[in-house]
């Protein structure tokens, strides 16, 4: 063996073990964040609600929220949360809608106060979702409407439950393999062993090919009204998500925010937000 194809094979070896191992890193670090719980409940906005919990189809307790409202009758929302945080995060900017409608907030699997060891960032979230419309059913609501945020907004919208009347979607992904590609944007060209990597440490720990977790698959058999909203400036899940979105499913109706990051839409234009989220719902939910 030559010279050159030793040093070859020894780069060939380390680049392997390094592109290994850092992914590797990154992708366990990924489905097992920290837990955020946020130190807000709706007693804090002057709300009475129902600490409760359901299960799963496999066998998770998730920790929610069960907001009544006066006015609502057999209406409700889902609300759900985002990456990696918990219900009390999108508290804050979801509460207007009770003067309307029953509110259910929970805990994504292995977030919040909820069971589970690992989050699969939308796969095995549709069956929370899914428990969440079960247990509204067993209440005996006859409208159900889900309003998700990036991660939650792409669940709402795998989940595609036939018991679900309408959707509002905030800053969803349009498919995880596209963002393990922006998870490695920095590393150029470079990327794409990364991304590999990952895509085979979540088929390996997982079951899950990152190409199948895909919002933009699923929106084209919905039937229900949907909104989507994305910020111009989302600097965590790009616009061009929202474009894919809309272009498989072109009923669902986009609205663009021109100046707002991830998640700040609801604090830039407060009235307009939850008058046009509020106005959506009431009129898929007459």
């Amino acid at each position: 063996m030559n010279l050159f194809l030793k040093i070859f094979l020894r780069i060939a070896a380390y680049s392997i073990l390094i592109v290994g191992g850092l992914s590797l890193y990154i992708f366990f670090t990924s489905v097992r964040p920290p837990r955020h719980i946020t130190p807000v409940s709706p007693v804090d906005l002057g709300l009475e609600y129902e600490d409760i919990t359901f299960v799963t189809e496999d066998n998770i307790r998730l920790s929610a929220w069960f907001i009544p409202s006066e006015n609502a009758g057999e209406k409700a929302i889902i609300v759900c949360h985002g990456y990696p945080a918990d219900k009390g995060d999108v508290l804050s900017f979801a509460t207007f809608l009770h003067d309307s409608f029953n509110l259910l907030f929970f805990d994504f699997r292995g977030m919040g106060k909820s069971e589970g060891n690992v989050t699969t960032i939308g796969r095995r979230e549709e069956k929370d979702f899914l428990a969440a419309v079960k247990y509204l059913k067993s209440k005996g609501m006859e409208k159900i409407g889900a309003f998700g945020f990036s991660m939650g907004g792409a669940v709402i919208i795998m989940a595609n439950s036939p018991d679900i009347d309408v959707i509002v979607s905030e800053s969803a992904y349009e498919d995880l393999y596209s963002m393990a590609h922006l998870t490695y944007r920095n590393f150029g060209v470079f990327r794409y062993p990364f991304v590999y990597a990952t895509r085979l440490w979540s088929r390996l720990f997982l079951g899950i090919d990152l190409a199948g977790v895909s919002p933009k698959d699923s929106i084209k058999d919905i039937k229900v009204p949907v909104l989507l909203i994305h910020s111009e400036k989302d600097s965590i899940i790009p616009l061009s998500n929202a474009y894919a979105l809309k272009e498989a499913n072109p009923k669902a109706e986009l609205w663009i925010i021109d100046e707002s990051d991830h998640g700040g839409v609801w604090g830039l234009m407060r009235s307009e937000y939850e008058k046009r989220i509020r106005d959506f719902l009431l009129a898929a939910m007459d």
